[in-house]
């Protein structure tokens, strides 16, 4: 049945598929899922926002609760629409796209939304497909990453101002950004009293200028389908689009985080990511909420090239699906974060656990590792308080992770005392090596890099602010960390050997006289792993691994020594011509002297200061060097 409608239009039932409001030739094709309601209409706006057609949507239903219509002829800039429901307004489930609208619907204020456009140019845009060995990861929130003035962009907390900082991204080493909820979501967080919603443009710090709280993080009931407007200057659609597609040129992947809440029907979820990475060219998700259809998602042929991430998900039963085992799929867990951090403040009886979680790397299902995340001290906070500081979130500082195992180093919060500070650099480098030498995938925080702080508060997703923002500092001690994460993340990519594709198997399987993986102790080749002991030995065979066609990589010895106290490692031989020498150690450089003054007096052994790394690495013997140029003279 074709009805005219007051523009002249006319509009008959469409086919049901795909979900949203779509152009189509001849028209937009409007479909929606809002099942169980008595009546629905959809209502069309001109850009003055006047509405200039209703159309009863029951009289266009394809499937239960499906309904799909298409309206005839040209959609006139500026245009939009909703539905209503039952006598109330709502906005669509499924929108794409909406007027530069700068907050979420409340229940009586429904989102007036836009047709979908196709009119971006990816200008054969390539997904970088890295593989999870080779990744560097790198979490940031949209707003937070940019938001502060001393992050010097011009587009302070938008989806632009991440272009922006790519020259930062790359001059790290970073080829990987995973972004905290940027799809539509609610920023309101409903309290006892009443708050107004009126008026407030979630471009500014709005947090400051009412008493109320806002949902920063995202992690609420979202527009599933549409990026954060408030994360745009004007176009989120293809502001979105042009950012991916710079990233993209620069090398780096786009992970976006998605929580679903249980009011989300799973199997709208694969239908959700699909979308984002058909339309939106993402690279892969990392999923959030109680109900994921994780064998679902495995399954889906649209997504087998995206990596999945979950927290946790039972990998046995997909994998012995008839469909096979997703490759892409990898756990994103805080068992590496509170085992090293444990480790990292000297706990006794972690020694072994934290060599497995440093070697874990199973061939099945992928592991990301991270030392900080969003819901926890920064870096920075983890060696600088003792106790959660969340007072500022108005909850009596009740919210947040009680069991932070972090260490203060001597002073809660800022202190000037040299020796403290000297010690908190000692442990962010220590902290940075277990980050990025461990097998798994490594994912920083971002501003970590720069000794980032939120001020001890280890929950801040309602502080749109300075606090819950990245403060881009730039002074001595800031860029002494930001050189030495770029040194590690530029060791561990240029040697094979310090991020393999396979877990190491300690033991000798190439029959090269080393096993792949080796522990040491004051005693060669004899490792002790008593509870009371916080130091051991690691020496990683370069056998296993080539720099080049013609050479294998070098061999490496990380002497961990987390005691309070110095320790003297035993040093395995290497073959005939080479011989141990430091690489980089993460004390001060009178300490280092420590180190290099041994190794110097002794190829059998090295002393290593308390609560210090020490990476040596195997090179080629100084009185071979000499024979050599007697030779040639």
């Amino acid at each position: 049945m074709t009805t005219t409608i007051s523009q002249g239009h006319n509009h008959r039932t469409g086919n049901g598929f795909p979900i949203g409001a779509l152009p189509i030739p001849g028209g937009v094709m409007f479909t929606t899922c809002i099942p169980f309601r008595n009546s629905l209409e959809l209502f069309i706006y001109n850009k003055d926002h006047d509405i200039i057609d209703r159309i009863n949507m029951k009289s266009h239903e394809t499937s239960t609760g499906v309904y799909s219509c298409i309206v005839e002829g040209d959609w006139e800039d500026g245009y939009g629409y909703s539905y209503e429901a039952d006598g109330i307004k709502v906005s669509d489930p499924f929108m794409m796209n909406t007027p530069a609208v700068r907050r979420f619907p409340s229940g009586d204020e429904p989102f007036i939304s836009s047709v979908y456009t196709y009119d971006f140019d990816w200008e054969e845009d390539k997904l970088p497909h890295h593989q999870y060995k080779d990744i560097i990861s790198y979490q940031l929130h949209v707003r937070g990453f940019t938001a502060h003035s001393s992050s010097k962009v011009k587009n302070r907390g938008k989806f632009s101002g991440i272009v922006e900082k790519i020259g930062h991204m790359k001059e790290l080493g970073v080829n990987q950004i995973v972004l905290m909820p940027c799809y539509e979501f609610e920023e309101s967080i409903r309290q006892k009293s009443p708050v107004s919603m009126d008026n407030i443009d979630y471009r500014t710090d709005h947090s400051k200028e009412k008493n109320e709280k806002i949902n920063f993080w995202g992690f609420a009931n979202g527009c599933y389908f549409m990026p954060k407007a408030a994360f745009s200057t004007k176009d989120p659609v293809n502001e979105f689009k042009e950012m991916v597609k710079q990233l993209h040129i620069a090398g780096i992947e786009v992970i976006m985080r998605f929580y679903f809440p249980d009011m989300v029907n799973p199997a709208f979820i694969p239908h959700i990511l699909g979308f984002w990475a058909r339309e939106y060219h993402i690279d892969g998700f990392f999923l959030m909420g109680a109900d994921i259809p994780m064998e679902m998602i495995a399954a889906d042929i649209y997504l087998r090239d995206r990596k999945i991430y979950g927290v946790f998900f039972d990998k046995d039963s997909i994998t012995r699906r008839k469909y096979g085992c997703n490759r892409n799929m990898a756990y994103v867990n805080a068992d590496f974060m509170n085992c090293c951090r444990k480790y990292l403040k000297s706990d006794e009886n972690m020694l072994q656990e934290f060599l497995y979680r440093q070697r874990l790397n199973p061939p099945d299902v992928h592991v990301t590792n991270y030392m900080t995340d969003y819901c926890s001290f920064t870096l920075n906070d983890l060696v600088s308080y003792d106790y959660k500081h969340n007072e500022a979130n108005n909850e009596d500082n009740s919210d947040g992770e009680n069991f932070n195992y972090s260490w203060n180093c001597g002073a809660e919060g800022v202190s000037r005392k040299k020796s403290i500070q000297s010690l908190r650099m000692k442990q962010i480098r220590n902290a940075l090596v277990f980050l990025l030498l461990a097998q798994g995938t490594p994912m920083l925080l971002a501003g970590d890099e720069f000794l980032n702080t939120q001020g001890g508060n280890n929950n801040p997703y309602c502080q749109d602010n300075e606090t819950g923002w990245v403060v881009w500092k730039d002074n001595n001690q800031s860029r002494q960390i930001f050189e030495y994460t770029k040194m590690l993340i530029k060791l561990r990519m240029s040697h094979p050997i310090l991020h393999p594709e396979r877990e190491f198997r300690i033991m000798d399987y190439a029959a090269c006289g080393f096993p792949d993986l080796s522990y040491h102790s004051d005693m060669a080749w004899n490792a002790r792993f008593d509870n009371h002991l916080r130091h051991v030995g690691v020496m990683i065979c370069g056998k296993y691994a080539r720099l080049t066609h013609t050479r294998e990589d070098d061999f490496f010895y990380i002497a961990y020594n987390m005691h309070w106290e110095n320790h003297t490692f035993a040093l395995p031989k290497l073959e005939k011509g080479y011989e141990w020498a430091v690489k980089t150690v993460t004390c001060d450089e009178n300490a280092a002297r420590i180190i290099r003054q041994s190794l110097a007096q002794s190829a059998d052994s090295v002393t290593v200061p308390d609560r210090t790394i020490a990476i040596l690495t195997s090179v080629e013997c100084k009185d071979n060097e000499i024979r050599e140029e007697k030779r040639k003279v």
